[in-house]
């Protein structure tokens, strides 16, 4: 069981090699790369050669001992809006769409063993099993498993999460019912299941996915905004949680998604905050672990 966080939550401390750097030295054993559209240091994706850029930092990554364990994709992956990061939302859907298939051959390219994938946030369990199986091949030649995420949306601007795919625990299940899973796992944002409004809770998405779960997102949040915390820093119950995963013999590994709490600080401390990020992880592991 490794413990990880994503890599663009310090975007701004310089570029990957001298972020993954700095996670090793914080005590992380892994990371969890980053393709993000705005993350600089994640945009290998981007570029005609980013084959042999995912090579360079393969090698890099293994001559200081640290895995990349997993990958998230560049999002929004399917849109229904006229118009999306400056694109129609057909111009923009067939980009994502190349985003993606590349950001899983980078995936494995890196050694990971999971990429999370989005899925289309106001898609049907169908649609969305379709957008997915548009993947899978993709995912079988790199090696690499395609995590679904429960997801959230807005209503109107208010404060309150309202229903997504896979935003609800049954939901999620339907969606993990109509994928292969030797292809396909679940990946548990805890965050965006303790939000209000969606009549679920992340305890009872892990008592519902059981084995399916093989992936986290964790961070803290204010039970309303997806505040994107440090654990304990908010209003998660985490005993609670990790009390489930325990039951339900957990075996995917701890990885952070505490970006917002990571930028509250100077870039002279990002160090700093990345040891005491791997010291929750490591107390999450041990505490699954039992040791």
């Amino acid at each position: 069981m490794y413990i990880s966080t994503e890599t663009g939550s310090f975007d701004a401390y310089g570029d990957i090699k001298t972020i993954i750097k700095m996670l090793k030295d914080a005590g992380f054993d892994a990371y969890d790369y980053s393709m993000f559209y705005d993350v600089k240091s994640g945009q290998i994706f981007m570029r005609e050669d980013y084959i042999e850029q995912a090579k360079e930092l393969r090698r890099f990554a293994d001559s200081i001992g640290i895995s990349c364990n997993q990958a998230h994709a560049p999002y929004a992956t399917y849109v229904t809006c006229e118009q999306y990061h400056g694109m129609p939302k057909d111009e923009y859907n067939a980009f994502a769409h190349k985003s993606v298939t590349r950001a899983i051959e980078i995936a494995g390219i890196l050694g990971a063993r999971i990429i999370v994938v989005h899925p289309r946030d106001d898609g049907t369990v169908k649609e969305n099993a379709t957008l997915y199986q548009s993947f899978e091949e993709t995912a079988r030649k790199a090696g690499v498993k395609i995590a679904v995420e429960n997801m959230w949306n807005w209503e109107d601007g208010a404060p309150t999460a309202t229903i997504a795919a896979c935003s609800h625990h049954d939901d999620f299940k339907a969606h993990m019912d109509l994928l292969n899973k030797d292809v396909f796992v679940a990946c548990l944002d805890i965050g965006h299941a303790e939000m209000r409004g969606l009549n679920t809770s992340a305890v009872q998405m892990i008592e519902t996915l059981k084995d399916d779960l093989q992936a986290l997102h964790i961070h803290d949040i204010d039970l309303t905004y997806d505040n994107h915390s440090l654990p304990y820093t908010k209003s998660v119950d985490f005993e609670k949680i990790l009390k489930a995963l325990k039951l339900i013999n957990y075996q995917g590994d701890i990885t952070l998604e505490s970006c917002c709490y990571v930028q509250f600080f100077p870039l002279e401390l990002y160090p700093h905050v990345a040891k005491l990020m791997a010291a929750v992880a490591n107390y999450m592991r041990k505490y699954l672990q039992g040791k």
